[in-house]
């Protein structure tokens, strides 16, 4: 088997006494994706924090690629994975054309950056707001075009925290046809959070429940094949 991308050894975060994170031992594999399931501040979201280096203050390791994550400057780890927070903070003057051309300069894949954006504006029919502020965008443009931003990005792992959020139930199955083949086709590990697991059975690889900041269980997913377009 393949070195794990994410190894965990004992990791514990806590505050003021209590331990709202406690994962003795867990590997993410390449080219799969997780689906993370729990209520309300199960420790859903500070589990992503901590894997994208937006949580230093903990106990245990983190390895990722098969280096601890502290080593890794911010700048070199945020080339590889790619983290679509709950809250974000648009740009103020960017519009979503400029964003987008702007996330792909670290880019490097040796593709034509105007075929890639085009191709995912297609499929998340979202042309018509290329040319609008960021800054104008409703709660639920802005969560559509920073997944699309994720995507594009093609980072070794792309970690979305509460997918469901802002979504439709269209747009939702959008987005897991495009994640889908992300991580089936293209390798990328994706690491997804969420309150309503159903949503996305036909998307995961592992179904992961965690309750209390631990992980209760872990089970292999038989999901939906899509064609690969």
């Amino acid at each position: 088997m393949k070195n794990p991308i994410f190894k965990i050894n004992n990791l514990v975060y806590s505050k003021k006494n209590t331990n709202l994170i406690s994962i003795k031992n867990f590997e993410v594999h390449r080219g799969a994706c997780y689906i993370v399931n729990g209520n309300m501040a199960s420790g859903k979201t500070l589990l992503l924090n901590l894997l994208s280096k937006n949580n230093k203050k903990y106990n245990g390791e983190i390895f990722f690629e098969s280096k601890l994550l502290t080593a890794y400057s911010k700048k070199a780890f945020n080339k590889d994975v790619f983290y679509v927070k709950q809250n974000y903070c648009p740009p103020y003057f960017k519009t979503v054309s400029n964003y987008l051309n702007e996330s792909l300069s670290n880019n490097s894949s040796g593709k034509n950056k105007t075929n890639i954006i085009d191709n995912i504006v297609s499929k998340m029919d979202c042309k018509y707001l290329m040319n609008t502020k960021m800054r104008d965008l409703t709660p639920s443009q802005l969560r559509w075009v920073n997944l699309a931003t994720g995507i594009i990005a093609f980072p070794k792992v792309l970690l979305i925290d509460e997918l469901e959020l802002h979504l439709s139930l269209n747009n939702i199955k959008t987005i897991v046809k495009i994640l889908y083949r992300k991580s089936n086709y293209e390798g990328v590990t994706i690491i997804a959070t969420t309150q309503n697991k159903d949503f996305f059975k036909n998307l995961s690889s592992v179904n992961i429940n965690i309750n209390h900041g631990r992980i209760t269980s872990v089970r292999s997913a038989v999901k939906k094949k899509y064609n690969k377009k």
